[in-house]
């Protein structure tokens, strides 16, 4: 079993030496399923259980991760066993040596003070262990010490402490380390070589003399149980650095019962000592004390636990020990917080079978006994201000004030220093609560002396508005070929200038001679926009003298003679592709290959095509839209249209047959292709294939090169995709005579499937789709398409 274990622990984990560096670690766990499950077959065939395998492996250091892998090869579940599924917070392993960070386990109720210690998520299992070795550290089997000898004579040795506690140097007896501090491992280690290096008791100022340093270069693993009340309670191998501390984190600290007061150190089946990890939570104070071989950290349940709710700094779940009371408790929560009741507190305890509240006087006295279960609330202080009224809007001090210092509507203006220049009319509007709902309101004016003297109440809210907020001036707005656009406050008094002005003036394409302005006007109930051009010369002021009203529109128009300088791209085998201008609203495909210089060497006129964003396309789209949820179907017209063109003959005639040379338009894309002397067949067919283009090529022996239709081909709907883009398809006359389009180079034969039709529908889904289709159908008419 031994060796089966060696195997499993081996390849899973790492290494059966607890000195194994993280390299050999790493490559053991990279050791290939295969290989595990032959010792996985062995350790069945010796009857041994999946449960008991895992604990022999947990005990050597086993992460969660390899525990769920030996449980999916055993059973093919994936899953660890019941021993193994656990948080993997929970499952400890060697200190220093191994297991990734995982999440927090889930909290069924209010948190434990100091349980978020163990709980939270953490980037390594464990701390870092590279410090420097404490003065009391004790050594023990399985430490590796370095002994450096400079000076007189330069040396180093490398030495470990054997399971009887002496280590072993040549030339010298062994010398025996086992529970002596470094400091006096130094002073015997010095004494025993002071045999063969006599420099080591010599003068200082001696030549001759010889230092000597010994220092920790590997601590032990030792092998520590953990029991009681913790989340993962079991064998765990750790660095003797290690504190009680660390070895509850491996092991993921107490549970939801487990004792955080009265953790307990047994060795050699002795109390050695107990600590109480408040101590560290609240103090940071911690017992030094070094675990050895087969230590027992036991967690009992604890013996009372109190929850704080409400106006306490820490609120929770607290341990406490039989001899605390509630001073003690606050002590160790922190206290109240700043907006708490402080002078009682409410204590909800279990009598019987049921439980009563208990008010507590905390004027009197704070050791309050409190006993297991109790709930303790600390009510907060309402918001409310119980004596205060407030004033808002146009005065130089709004704020609170207290009824002690004012008390009548008067006695609060001059509090806040009065009335701003913006204040409204001399009036104001006074908010009254009823039951803490303000629900009342009157009307104050300041002229008034009995309106000045009425009295306020607790909770009254003045508010005196302001002209800026009464008021709506309007706006102006100003649109076109201005360098600036926008809408504007508009002022009394504000002519045509002014608005200009603000909008930063003409741009350099506004057209100076008829400049737009609507005024909004409403005569007889009935509203209407009268409009108004003026004439602008260079002399702004003196001839835009207009005076403007709220909510004028002003339009600058741009210059007819000046239009944006529309652009297509060129593509393809041309002498000079790349983007050209459109020279005027005729320019069309011939002068564009003009303007190129000509065509290079293999260009595939017939191939010539024009891709064209499709404006009109969009239109259509968004008519579907509206009518119909076919979002599939608006889809379709939204895709670029692909002109496919004649070059050979549009070259022939020089562009007049304007049928083969259309105009122009911006964003086109004309590609002249490269010639493919290959046809394409794709789609039903046995093999997807290319084949070489002869002039007797037809479709019927392309698609016979492509092996062949296959049984899902719909033969009477094949159809040929020019290089150009352009598309034909299959046709029969008088429906008796097969008419095929004329293959050329750099075609696709296309095989579509058969059309599989399950039913074919109601009445009513027929009709419903012929409309559809002839709405398309008119709306295509109407768009000019």
């Amino acid at each position: 079993m031994r060796k089966l274990l060696f195997g499993l622990f081996s390849l899973m984990i790492i290494s059966a030496s607890a000195q194994s560096s993280p390299v050999a670690k790493e490559a053991a766990r990279q050791a290939p399923d295969s290989q595990l499950q032959q010792y996985i077959a062995q350790a069945k065939a010796q009857g041994y259980s999946l449960s008991t395998v895992e604990n022999l492996l947990r005990a050597q250091g086993a992460t969660y991760e390899d525990l769920a892998r030996l449980s999916a090869l055993w059973g093919g579940t994936g899953e660890a066993s019941t021993e193994a599924v656990m948080d993997e917070e929970a499952i400890g392993t060697d200190f220093g040596l191994s297991a990734q960070s995982v999440d927090a386990p889930a909290q069924t109720r209010a948190a434990r003070f100091g349980a978020s210690f163990f709980n939270r998520a953490r980037l390594t299992e464990t701390p870092e262990l590279y410090i420097a070795t404490p003065d009391d550290y004790q050594l023990g089997p399985g430490d590796e010490l370095s002994i450096q000898l400079f000076g007189g004579s330069e040396e180093m040795y490398t030495v470990q402490i054997s399971r009887e506690g002496h280590i072993k140097v040549p030339r010298l007896a062994p010398v025996y380390l086992s529970g002596l501090s470094v400091g006096q491992a130094k002073a015997r280690i010095k004494n025993a070589f002071s045999q063969i290096y006599t420099g080591l008791n010599v003068q200082i100022d001696d030549p001759s003399r010889v230092d000597l340093m010994v220092s920790l270069r590997s601590a032990r693993s030792v092998v520590i149980n953990i029991s009681g009340n913790v989340q993962v309670p079991g064998t765990y191998t750790i660095s003797a650095f290690s504190s009680v501390l660390n070895a509850l984190y491996a092991a993921g600290g107490p549970n939801e019962v487990g004792s955080y007061r009265d953790i307990k150190i047994i060795r050699n089946g002795k109390l050695l000592q107990s600590i109480d990890l408040y101590d560290f939570f609240l103090n940071g104070s911690l017992p030094t004390l070094y675990l050895k071989d087969q230590d027992i950290i036991q967690v009992p349940a604890l013996q009372k636990e109190v929850e704080l709710q409400g106006g306490f700094k820490t609120t929770g779940f607290f341990e406490l020990k039989e001899s605390e009371t509630l001073k003690e408790l606050l002590a160790i929560s922190g206290g109240f917080m700043s907006n708490a009741y402080k002078e009682r507190v409410l204590v909800n305890r279990i009598s019987g079978y049921k439980r009563e509240t208990l008010s507590h006087n905390l004027n009197e006295s704070t050791s309050l006994a409190l006993e297991d279960g109790d709930v303790i609330t600390s009510n907060l202080i309402n918001e409310v201000v119980e004596n205060g009224v407030s004033i808002e809007g146009a005065v130089y001090l709004p704020g609170l004030y207290s009824l002690s210092l004012v008390s009548t509507v008067g006695e609060l203006l001059e509090a806040s220093k009065g009335l701003t220049k913006e204040a409204f009319s001399g009036q104001a509007t006074l908010f009254r609560k009823s039951y803490e709902v303000e629900n009342q309101a009157r009307t104050i004016d300041f002229s008034i002396a009995s309106d000045l003297n009425i009295t306020l109440k607790g909770g009254d809210r003045l508010y005196i508005p302001s002209a800026l907020d009464v008021f709506d001036s309007g706006t102006i707005s100003v649109i076109g070929e201005v360098n600036s656009p926008g809408t504007f406050e508009f002022k009394n008094g504000m002519t045509l200038y002014d608005a200009l002005v603000l909008a930063d003036g003409f741009s350099n394409q506004a057209d100076k001679k008829s400049v737009a302005v609507y005024f909004s006007s409403i005569y007889d109930k009935e509203f209407f926009t009268q409009t108004d051009f003026y004439q602008v010369s260079d002399e702004l002021k003196t001839q835009y003298p207009v005076q403007l009203e709220a909510n004028t529109l002003i339009v600058v128009r741009k210059r007819f003679e000046l239009r944006d300088v529309e652009k297509v791209t060129l593509t393809g085998l041309v002498l000079t592709p790349g983007v050209y201008a459109i020279k005027s609203n005729r320019y069309r495909l011939y002068d564009l290959l003009q303007d190129s210089g000509g065509f290079i060497e293999d260009a595939y006129l017939n191939g010539i095509s024009i891709t064209r964003e499709a404006e009109t396309a969009e239109r259509i789209k968004n008519a579907i839209s509206e009518i119909s949820e076919n979002q599939e179907l608006s889809q379709e017209f939204i895709k670029p249209i692909v002109m496919g063109i004649n070059g050979e003959k549009l070259m022939q005639t020089k562009g007049l047959d304007l049928n083969l040379n259309p105009i122009l338009q911006e964003g086109d894309v004309v590609n002249v292709p490269k010639l493919d002397n290959t046809i394409t067949v794709i789609g039903e067919v046995q093999q997807t294939s290319k084949i070489v283009f002869n002039k007797n090529i037809s479709i019927g022996e392309s698609v016979t090169r492509a092996g062949g239709y296959n049984q899902n081909a719909r033969k009477s709907g094949v159809y040929v995709i020019y290089k150009n883009g352009s598309v034909k398809s299959r046709k029969r006359i008088l429906g008796i005579f097969k008419s095929d389009p004329k293959l050329e180079p750099g075609v696709t034969v296309v095989v579509p499937q058969k059309i599989v039709r399950e039913n074919r529908g109601s009445i009513t889904e027929i009709v419903g789709i012929t409309s559809s289709l002839a709405t398309v159908a008119l709306l295509i008419r109407q768009l000019g398409l």
